[in-house]
């Protein structure tokens, strides 16, 4: 009798649960919503005058010069060829469209994951609620927590690094859903690589690092006399054109390239190694550069919590968790791709520079936590049950918005009460750039 008295209050309990993941659901697509909404106060910088005036004189010849010399890094910069094209033609800045765009490809990457699962195995709602949840979250929280800049509001950086960020995480929603089982799932993944190496540098340390572990994957399972994959040989290809776009880089940039800071790290490994590893343990701890008590504190806080979050998502939603080697994989591929973000900074430059490569470490720092989660999910009570994961998993949500909502809302409102003027002293910047003045 009290067994199915208990049995019937946890059913009542049903519809809270699910209004609750509802409401992390909500809160996550709002402050999406909310960021998307500030694409229209982007502003151009030093890049974007310089880069587009020059297509405007020079025309293709500017364009080879920079792809070859500069930047070898062909996808982000035929966007950004096209952007210049839009700009001179239209006379307009035309800031808002294009980084628009660029936001609907990232905001879109759940949808074409949800498309290809219902296809190969439907899904019912309720677990599709929870892996939304999941997913969402996952690009929600590639905005909370960290400082935002030009990565997601320039629009030359945008094209190289925000595409990159498309790339790695369609190809990361690929790997974990389990869809590079099919060819469908392989040629989705292949491509996102082969986009984010051909974006920038990041992406192709990511390409060339997953690419080669992979293979070492593949060779060893053929060593073990173990049954191998040989779809693997499918990231061979965006590892290639990864490599391709680093020896450019350095081949044309090792000898123009010169020290922002007077310190010891510039051109010397052994120390840039050192500094880099310290950088990313510091930048997992806290937000910025300095380290405090109370900042290490949230931080670990809120990426607990986003642990938690991510892993009873999963278990709620229902879906098989990759083997822990394919898992393993994707989490040294991440943790590589971020450290070598660092030591590159200190090595060319002697120190941290462009604030868009600190931003990008910190969505691979999210995805890193996710990673882990799913990770986690191979060591679990065999007693647990589904309805205890969607409970765990939406608090845990709940709690994660909390901590984070509160610290961007402040910036937030004041973004959109001072709109107006943003666009105001962007047309004036456009204005004075095409003045006959040399000074803006």
């Amino acid at each position: 009798m009290t067994a199915s008295k208990y049995a019937g209050v946890w059913q009542s309990l049903c519809p809270l649960r699910m209004l609750l993941c509802g409401i992390a659901l909500a809160i996550v697509l709002g402050m999406l919503g909310l960021h998307f909404g500030l694409v229209g106060i982007g502003q151009w910088s030093f890049d974007e005058f310089s880069v587009i005036s020059s297509y405007r004189d020079q025309g293709l010849s500017a364009f080879a010069s920079r792809l070859w010399r500069w930047s070898p890094r062909p996808i982000s910069e035929i966007l950004i060829w096209i952007y210049g094209c839009l700009v001179n033609w239209t006379h307009r800045p035309l800031v808002g469209l294009f980084l628009g765009l660029l936001w609907l490809t990232l905001l879109s990457l759940p949808l074409i994951s949800f498309v290809q699962i219902q296809k190969q195995s439907p899904t019912n709602p309720r677990s599709l609620l929870f892996l939304a949840l999941f997913s969402f979250g996952l690009i929600a929280f590639f905005l909370l927590g960290h400082n935002l800049g030009s990565l997601f509001y320039s629009p030359v950086i945008s094209a190289a690094y925000l595409t990159t960020l498309s790339g790695i995480t369609l190809c990361f929603f690929q790997i974990v859903f389990d869809l590079t089982e099919r060819n469908e799932g392989r040629v989705i993944a292949s491509l996102a690589l082969i986009t984010a190496g051909a974006s920038s540098e990041t992406g192709a340390v990511f390409a060339i690092i997953f690419g080669l572990l992979s293979l070492n994957r593949l060779f060893g399972g053929r060593m073990c006399g173990c049954s191998c994959e040989r779809h693997v040989l499918w990231f061979c290809v965006p590892g290639l054109v990864g490599t391709a776009v680093i020896c450019l880089l350095i081949l044309n940039r090792q000898n123009t390239q010169e020290a922002l800071f007077p310190t010891r790290e510039y051109h010397n490994i052994v120390t840039s190694l050192r500094a880099g590893a310290a950088q990313l343990i510091q930048e997992f701890l806290t937000i910025g550069n300095r380290l405090s008590t109370r900042g290490i504190f949230f931080t670990l806080l809120l990426k607990a919590c986003l642990f938690i979050g991510f892993r009873y998502c999963w278990l709620a939603g229902g879906v098989s968790v990759l083997p822990k080697q394919r898992l393993a994989l994707l989490i040294l591929a991440i943790i590589g791709t971020a450290y070598i973000s660092a030591v590159a900074s200190y090595y060319g430059y002697g120190g941290l520079t462009n604030g868009w490569h600190q931003e990008m470490r910190q969505c691979l720092i999210i995805m890193l936590v996710a990673s882990i989660a799913l990770f986690s999910c191979h060591y679990q009570d065999s007693n647990l049950s589904k309805k205890k994961c969607e409970w765990i998993a939406s608090v845990a949500f709940c709690i994660a918005m909390g901590l984070a909502v509160p610290e961007r809302w402040r910036g937030l409102v004041f973004d959109y009460r001072n709109y107006s003027a943003c666009v105001e002293s962007r047309i004036e910047s456009w204005n004075s750039g095409l003045s006959d003045s040399k000074s803006m």
